[in-house]
């Protein structure tokens, strides 16, 4: 997968899709498996936005039933063992739990009962997964064993713990990217660093767009737009004379420099809110909090919003006591926002807006925030398309079709074996690193470091990441920058406090000169 400009111009496109995180992605991937002409745009890099700012989880539906929503708990449901069919090498179940007190809502009884229900609806989620990521059920633990396996619980009124079951994302970015290459490998055109700037001047069907690494305009030509840029929405739906664009909260998570158990926590605020602590990279994550105000496309999480966000988090998990220089990394986001009673807040569900745009294009707008159901926030824009394209009736396959190099399998062996074949004496970490983050697609990159002028040499001597990856990533990856390369096509900052001079070292191979193999 190379950058090519030039492909968006060379012929129309029946769907242009606006934002390239997993909401656009899954969309441009569904779309070309349909058979439509479909093309992907972002003005920064794919899965370069909310996508990368989310708690690294895949959840079932368990707030949707607290909500009494049964239709969007069977949908979570469905949804999360889709991502087990179709990614199993880049997830694993985690159990999380919770302290049960005397509420009625936190009851042992009222827990019970959930359970109860949930395992009912749930009683088809490890159908066709392979058995390692099958999810047991519910369960109630004691007072102790709950004070065991969470540090810092509140015991004033503990009752016992809560515990179920959900996946996390092994290789959160990496996830993302795998939709990228499905799309791809289906016939869809995808281009990052490109900004839509608005309908084509000429009143035809399309829109104009302008290439951010050099500044050139240039024409797509398309017969639907979807809108799926969360912070962009406002500024797209302006160019095109559309009200209504969702306001904009901030959603945040913090990386905790703490030991982490294996498992999740989930816990209170002092103000009420649930914040839940995964473990991630050795660390815990620590999330999520948003913003209770509107905010403004472009702005950023202060020091005093982060301060604020620790504070919450260490009144939720008292055993933290963390501070700022604890901090490794921060996940800030901007997500769309949906109006409640109580005012604004993460939506609960994605939604889609249909309008007609000049000349008679179509637009469609994917409004979500939820990782877990983009897929089929996805499908059910490109039935929406589908219909107003009047397109041959074509149904989504992007549920039962394995994601590229997302497939459980003998990566270990097929590393060795390209190990003895090209002389590379690989040690143990990273051996795991390599089959762990591109699974079969491991022994490509071995055989390219091991062409490369860099060989089999790390890094960074703390870290298993070869220095090929990141000439690799620039010349298989589409990545343009030393963000790209280290937050979106390797391993280098998932654990965060990347130094500057891996910054440099990273900057000076993406330019480099050595041929490119």
């Amino acid at each position: 997968m190379q950058r090519d400009l030039d492909a968006l111009t060379t012929h129309p496109f029946d769907v242009l899709i606006v934002g390239g995180g997993s909401h656009g992605l899954f969309a441009a991937y569904d779309a070309a498996q349909r058979g439509l002409r479909v093309a992907v745009i972002d003005r920064g890099d794919f899965g370069g936005g909310l996508s990368a700012n989310h708690q690294r989880t895949l959840h079932g539906g368990l707030r949707a039933l607290q909500q009494g929503d049964l239709g969007k708990t069977r949908a979570q449901i469905r949804e999360r063992r889709t991502w087990a069919r179709i990614a199993p090498q880049l997830i694993r179940p985690l159990p999380f739990l919770f302290g049960t007190y005397g509420q009625l809502k936190r009851s042992r009884l009222a827990v019970r009962v959930g359970f109860s229900v949930y395992d009912y609806l749930a009683r088809h989620r490890n159908d066709g997964v392979t058995g390692e990521l099958h999810l047991p059920k519910g369960r109630l633990e004691s007072a102790a064993v709950t004070r065991r396996l969470f540090p810092g619980v509140r015991a004033d009124g503990l009752t016992g713990g809560a515990m179920w079951y959900d996946y996390q994302t092994t290789q959160a970015e990496r996830l993302t990217w795998c939709v990228a290459m499905a799309a791809h490998r289906a016939g869809a055109t995808l281009v990052n660093y490109v900004e839509a700037t608005g309908p084509r001047a000429d009143g035809t069907r399309g829109i104009g767009a302008r290439d951010v690494l050099t500044g050139t305009s240039i024409v797509i030509e398309a017969r639907a737009v979807i809108f799926a840029a969360a912070e962009g929405s406002g500024a797209l739906y302006a160019a095109f004379g559309l009200t209504g664009a969702p306001p904009l909260l901030r959603a945040m998570n913090l990386l905790i420099d703490r030991p982490a158990m294996d498992m999740a926590h989930v816990a209170p605020t002092s103000s009420g809110r649930m914040l839940t602590a995964v473990p991630w990279r050795g660390s815990i994550l620590v999330g999520t909090s948003q913003t209770t105000e509107a905010v403004a496309p472009g702005t950023r999480a202060t020091q005093a919003d982060i301060a604020a966000f620790l504070a919450e988090a260490n009144s939720a998990f008292s055993h933290l006591r963390a501070t700022t220089d604890d901090i490794r990394l921060v996940h800030d986001g901007l997500v769309p926002a949906a109006m409640t009673a109580r005012g604004l807040d993460l939506p609960r569900d994605f939604a889609l807006r249909v309008d007609n745009g000049s000349s008679g294009m179509a637009l469609v707008s994917i409004i979500g925030a939820k990782y877990t159901t983009a897929r089929l926030a996805a499908e059910r824009a490109i039935d929406a398309v589908s219909k107003l394209l009047s397109a041959p009736p074509a149904r989504s396959r992007t549920a039962e079709t394995p994601l590229p190099h997302a497939q459980i399998a003998d990566v270990e062996g097929h590393l060795i074996e390209t190990a003895r074949a090209t002389g590379s004496e690989l040690a143990p970490d990273i051996l795991r690193h390599l089959g762990a983050w591109y699974g079969t697609e491991a022994p490509d990159v071995l055989r390219y470091a091991r062409r490369s002028a860099w060989g089999d040499e790390p890094l960074d001597l703390a870290s298993p990441v070869l220095t090929a990856e990141v000439a690799y990533a620039r010349d298989h990856a589409m990545a343009m920058t030393a963000d790209d390369v280290i937050y979106r096509r390797t391993a280098i900052g998932g654990a965060g406090r990347v130094t500057e001079e891996i910054v440099a070292r990273v900057r000076g191979i993406l330019s480099a000169t050595e041929p490119r193999t």
